[in-house]
């Protein structure tokens, strides 16, 4: 009895949970549909904002004007020229006066090297030629007196030798006048000889002084052309040899561009056409220039060519050896269809841009021509006084609505 009360009592127990459950469930339901109904529906009862689906973009007119075709290339400033300056006699150096840095004309003087020796042996010259000038001097009136004396006795000789004939004066006599004739004949000739002597060492004298002096004036080291100073490398008390370099000076104007062009490139430059010279990678400062030169063989190592350039009204900033990028002009369209660069879409190889046609933006497939500073010509697919989009293309497509938010 107990085991069959308590079977029924367990069996009454599942069967009040499990209808407490299914009402549970149900009014649960019941009271959600009913707050379904009295409450309105946010997402129908809101008012759509038209705007939300309107794609912010950025407009620009499509223009006509100038655009150049240019080749690009880089490489560094030289200057007209550079050279190592340096000293052509030995000498202990005195004086520095000028510094790296320094502008200095053709003719200033760099440096003194000291000249204490070399003019002790130009004062030794110059006593020893004032000598042998005295010498010479001296042998030559020698030589004019045996001269004369000469003259005198051929005709005493010649007046002896007629009166020798007509027995008037003895051969004796003839023969002591020819003797004095000869003697004297001698001695004209070694009057002659140290003549030419003296001669000759006053010359080499006089050479030896001009050596001196040469070498004198070559103790004040001077500059060669007028130019800056870009480097010093003798210092005072500092004994130099010949040819030893003592300072680097360049003519920084104009200054020179060498770039390297392909073989193809090179054919479509040539001498004067014009360039744009930018310093640096971020060429802030632009010069102008122009082709001075092309080379007329191909390097067989890296298959190019040089093409010299030369910088016209360079800035204080443009200096030898600073990178520079070189824009060579190869030709230029003047009433060319132009938009900014950065409108143009690249897919699959073509070209698109999108067009604004009120409030619908158009894509419209374009043909580009030259490029140049974020420029673009447009040889076909727009016209003058289009509007087209440079910012926010990227997420439109063709009759997507926009708002424009900058023209």
């Amino acid at each position: 009895m107990n085991l069959r009360v308590k079977v029924y009592g367990f069996l009454l127990i599942v069967a009040v949970c499990a209808g407490g459950y299914y009402l549970n469930r149900k009014y649960h339901f019941l009271g959600n549909v009913a707050k379904a109904k009295t409450q309105p529906d946010s997402d129908k009862d809101k008012k759509k904002d038209p705007t939300k689906e309107l794609a912010p973009v950025e407009l620009a007119t499509v223009q006509k004007g100038e655009i150049s075709s240019y080749i690009t290339s880089t490489g560094n400033l030289r200057a007209l020229r550079e050279v190592a300056v340096g000293t052509q006699v030995e000498g202990i150096v005195l004086q520095v006066l000028a510094e790296e840095g320094d502008y200095v004309k053709q003719g200033h003087t760099l440096c003194v090297l000291d000249d204490t020796q070399l003019r002790i042996r130009l004062e030794l010259a110059r006593e020893k030629l004032a000598q042998a000038k005295g010498q010479a001097e001296r042998a030559s009136i020698r030589q004019q007196k045996a001269g004369a004396q000469i003259g005198h006795n051929k005709v005493e000789l010649d007046r002896y030798q007629k009166a020798h004939k007509e027995g008037l004066v003895s051969e004796k006599e003839v023969a002591l006048y020819q003797y004095k004739l000869d003697e004297l004949q001698h001695d004209e000739k070694g009057s002659s000889e140290e003549t030419r002597e003296l001669t000759h060492r006053v010359a080499e004298l006089e050479a030896e002084i001009a050596q001196a002096n040469l070498e004198i004036s070559r103790t004040r080291i001077k500059a060669p052309f007028s130019g800056y100073l870009t480097l010093r490398t003798v210092n005072v008390g500092q004994r130099v040899r010949a040819m030893d370099p003592l300072f680097n000076l360049g003519s920084f104007s104009p200054l020179y561009a060498d770039v390297f062009l392909s073989e193809r490139e090179s054919h479509q430059v040539r001498r004067g056409q014009l360039t744009m010279i930018r310093l640096g990678m971020e060429g802030t400062d632009v010069a102008a220039g122009f082709v001075l030169r092309t080379s007329p063989v191909v390097d067989q190592a890296t298959g190019t060519v040089k093409v010299t350039i030369e910088v016209k009204s360079a800035r204080a900033s443009f200096r030898p050896g600073a990178f520079v990028r070189v824009d060579i002009k190869t030709d230029t369209h003047v009433q060319a269809v132009l938009i900014p660069k950065r409108a143009v879409i690249e897919e699959d190889g073509q070209n698109f841009v999108y067009t604004a046609h009120g409030d619908t933006a158009r894509r419209a497939r374009v043909n580009l021509g030259f490029q140049y500073e974020g420029q673009v010509e447009i040889q076909q697919g727009l016209a003058p006084g289009q509007k087209i989009v440079v910012a926010g293309q990227g997420a439109l497509k063709e009759g997507s609505k926009i708002k424009v938010i900058k023209s």
